[in-house]
């Protein structure tokens, strides 16, 4: 099955990008698992809604292949092989569009045949196994000819799973394989070119009942041959509770099987389509995302969780899914978050410039520019990030939103001050110049002229455009600068009498004070829309998150402590907001007008 280069093609249309299978998983000389990175880019750049993940596992030459083409409504794609030879192998995954769910994407994991005396050993057989029940939503388990003794002996495997998987990080000895149901995917086992007729101690019985009947039986002695088919039975029933049983009769001739992928469906027995129709439409009706404790993978996500069960088996280690849960949670939050981040920058990219010629917003327009922002990347990280419990990556997505807002504010506000320091400069020179120049305003009746000016200097100021909100505060910090030379000149001006230097000082301080006052409602003002804007964003944040949890909760079931969880982290993500806010607030309170006192 050669893999041409068009099959990693970054066309958006699903079918061309993955026209046959890929390679996901081969084994090297050694025994060990390698990743196959040209398939693992694909799925993660193409596949990105929920994954629904059915892997068939059983002997090889015993048509795995034909019920994964079935599934994916193809008469070829994986190769049926119907020589000695295995022709799968490792495990190949054929992404596809999910039939029944255009919102999710099917991945058919085709594994290698157990048993095949050209794999690398008896563990390689474990671990193909293993590597099939952890990431697959349905596992399909495929055997010829009966469920007898021998038929299940295929899945001995269940008697070491503890030595090749943890649940848990932390597990006492006595915890192991306790709750690998919680875990473990539904089962379908699909006996085919049955001969027999469906008999259970004489009586007529369903397929199903058939299967039950296997897996309950017993054997009386205390041989270790006894105690090892017995506890077979036992850990079957105990790790996988979901569990479905078809039974196939020859789909044709013995002659034609060579020949089954050119067949078409009028030349196969009609009982074995009917089957089929049945086991494919089961299959594809459960259509349950995979997960892992309520986190959703898409196909990026699945890569990487595929890679962690990869390093752990070539590492000779344990593949613990808490643990491995716990890295691609991480390493897909950590991305969202930078991605959401990314998308809010260019969201909020505003001209916050000392140039005079482009106006600067508002603290009122920036609060609206920061709550699309945020509303845009919080929407973007709950749709690419996966459910994270303790709330750790959405709380430091929130905290990183409130920062970049006051990095933005601050620019804003520095911005605006120089502008309007420069502005006033520019209105002040012509008084200056005329302070230092030809004794202007040691003559009678220079304190009024000066006055005056000053009167037309704070007019025009305030004319002037597109200064931005530190406007009134740096025309504070500025009046007050000037007053101990408008002190000097009202002594100096000999005009003025002893009552009116009174009444002037008092018309002076009530003027500094309504000055001031409108500064404080400013920055007041100011401070009331950043905390809008971070309350905003908070809101966003939680109905995003409700919005999450509920698509979660139609895909897959999830526990009600998961948003109980959610409202008493979010008290943790506002107190962690808080001091950005304070930083804010403490930055306009220090950084304005009281610069220049």
């Amino acid at each position: 099955m050669a893999t041409s280069s068009s099959t990693f093609s970054s066309s958006s249309s699903s079918t061309a990008a993955f026209a046959e299978p890929l390679p996901l998983i081969v084994t090297d000389g050694e025994g060990r698992f390698v990743l196959v990175p040209e398939s693992a880019a694909a799925l993660s750049r193409v596949v990105t809604g929920p994954v629904v993940v059915v892997a068939v596992v059983g002997r090889y030459r015993t048509g795995k292949s034909f019920l994964m083409n079935r599934l994916a409504g193809s008469n070829s794609g994986f190769s049926l092989g119907c020589t000695v030879q295995s022709h799968t192998k490792g495990i190949w995954v054929w992404p596809r569009p999910h039939p029944l769910d255009q919102n999710k994407w099917l991945l058919l994991l085709d594994t290698e045949g157990l048993g095949d005396v050209e794999s690398a050993g008896s563990t390689h057989d474990t671990w193909l196994f293993v590597m099939a029940v952890l990431l697959s939503t349905t596992l399909v388990y495929n055997v010829v000819g009966t469920l007898d003794k021998e038929g299940l002996e295929q899945l001995h495997f269940v008697l070491n799973m503890t030595d090749h998987v943890r649940t848990r990080v932390n597990q006492d000895e006595d915890e192991l394989g306790s709750d690998f149901e919680r875990y473990f995917p539904p089962l379908v086992i699909c006996v085919r070119d049955f001969t027999l007729k469906l008999l259970v101690d004489g009586e007529p019985c369903s397929a199903d009942e058939y299967m039950e009947h296997c897996l309950q039986m017993r054997m009386a002695g205390k041989t270790p041959d006894c105690r090892r088919f017995n506890e077979q039975r036992q850990l079957l029933c105990g790790y996988f509770k979901d569990r479905k049983c078809f039974v196939f009769p020859m789909p044709t001739r013995r002659e034609d099987l060579e020949s089954i992928e050119s067949l078409p469906d009028g030349s196969l027995d009609p009982e074995f389509l009917a089957t089929a129709e049945k086991f494919t439409s089961h299959v594809l009706g459960r259509a349950a995302s995979k997960h892992i404790e309520g986190a959703i993978l898409t196909g990026q996500s699945f890569v990487q969780l595929a890679g962690q069960y990869v390093t752990a088996q070539r590492d000779g280690a344990v593949p613990c899914i808490e643990s491995a849960l716990e890295r691609v949670t991480t390493l897909t939050n950590l991305q969202a978050k930078e991605e959401a981040l990314a998308l809010y920058r260019e969201r909020t990219a505003v001209a916050v410039t000392a140039d005079e010629r482009t106006p600067l917003p508002t603290s009122e327009e920036l609060g609206h520019l920061h709550q699309r922002g945020a509303r845009d990347a919080v929407d973007l990280f709950h749709e690419r990030s996966l459910l994270d419990r303790e709330h750790r990556h959405e709380r430091e997505l929130m905290v990183c939103l409130a920062e970049e807002y006051s990095k933005l504010a601050q620019r804003n506000a520095e911005a605006s001050a120089l502008r309007c320091e420069r502005r006033l400069e520019e209105l002040y020179g012509p008084i200056r110049v005329m302070l230092h120049e030809d004794e202007a305003f040691v003559r009678e009746g220079a304190f009024r002229e000066y006055e005056r000016l000053m009167e037309l200097l704070q007019a025009a100021y305030r004319d002037t455009q597109g200064l931005g909100d530190e406007k009134d505060s740096i025309l504070v910090a500025f009046m007050k600068s000037k007053e101990e030379g408008r002190c000097h000149l009202l002594l100096l001006d000999n005009t003025i009498s002893q009552a009116d230097r009174e009444r002037l000082e008092r018309e002076s301080l009530e003027k500094q004070l309504e000055i001031e006052k409108r500064a404080l409602e400013q920055k007041n003002a100011q401070q009331q829309a950043q905390m809008q804007a971070l309350r905003e964003q908070m809101e966003e944040n939680n109905r995003a998150f409700e919005e999450k949890i509920k698509s979660i909760q139609e895909q897959v079931p999830v526990q009600s402590d998961v948003t109980e969880n959610h409202h008493t982290q979010l008290q943790d993500v506002l107190q962690a907001v808080i001091p950005i806010v304070m930083q804010i607030a403490g930055f306009f309170l220090k950084g304005g007008f009281m610069r220049m006192i």
